[in-house]
């Protein structure tokens, strides 16, 4: 990856810059599929089955961590696509000031 940015600054062609664009679009998939394996494991956890094996009748724990969990993922899950389409914009910017001479 920091072959390919260093391979983006130093090249003055569009063969740098949609390259560059592919990657964030590659990476932007690929969230796209772990946030749906991630919501579907998460989804599919017992945690009253459990608490009740571990012997904590009266607490849940393993449904308290599972809510953490999805919550810290969910704060992710939204942060990371807004920073991919700002890395695409810098990109994009940074390519029409090559064209223009600036």
């Amino acid at each position: 990856m920091k072959k390919l940015f260093k391979k983006f600054k130093a090249a003055d062609n569009a063969e740098a810059a949609t390259t560059m664009v592919g990657v964030i679009v590659g990476l932007l998939i690929t969230l796209m599929v772990v946030v749906l394996v991630f919501y579907n494991i998460v989804g599919s956890i017992d945690t009253t089955s459990i608490d009740s094996e571990i012997g904590e009748a009266t607490t849940t724990p393993s449904d308290n961590a599972t809510s953490n969990v999805l919550t810290q993922a969910s704060t992710v899950f939204t942060i990371m696509p807004i920073i991919a389409i700002v890395i695409v914009a810098v990109v994009i910017l940074s390519y029409v000031g090559r064209i223009g001479g600036g």
